[in-house]
């Protein structure tokens, strides 16, 4: 049984991947590919896959063989909303920035501004 709210959204991309490195560049290719088709901006295409990126990232690190799963969709009009959930319970964590470091600002780019989004298709 559907909800009004799940019949009024729209769905880009709904998807389980297997926890591996390689899921990375894989469910960015496929996010890409469904944001040219929904008739983003490449700035747009870009911001999506920046933030899926680092999303997809933590799952890999925290599920490790297992699955996780993507949904991008528009629920509220003109926004775009990325869900990752992966089967570790504990939430991501915010870590003080270090320079140096090649890990730990996911959660900052994640939660950083937007830009207006237009729908092309629908």
């Amino acid at each position: 049984m559907t909800t009004a709210a799940q019949e009024t959204q729209k769905i880009l991309m709904d998807h389980e991947f297997l926890a591996t490195p390689a899921a990375v560049g894989i469910t960015r290719r496929a996010a890409v590919r469904a944001l040219i088709v929904w008739g983003l901006t490449d700035a747009q295409t870009a911001d999506v896959e920046l933030v899926l990126s680092e999303l997809v990232t933590n799952a890999v690190n925290q599920a490790r063989h297992e699955k996780f799963r993507v949904r991008i969709c528009e629920e509220i009009p003109d926004t775009l909303t990325i869900e990752v959930w992966d089967p570790v319970p504990a939430p991501p964590y915010r870590k003080a920035p270090d320079r140096y470091a090649e890990t730990g600002r996911g959660l900052l780019i994640v939660e950083g501004p937007r830009r207006p989004l237009r729908l092309a298709a629908g």
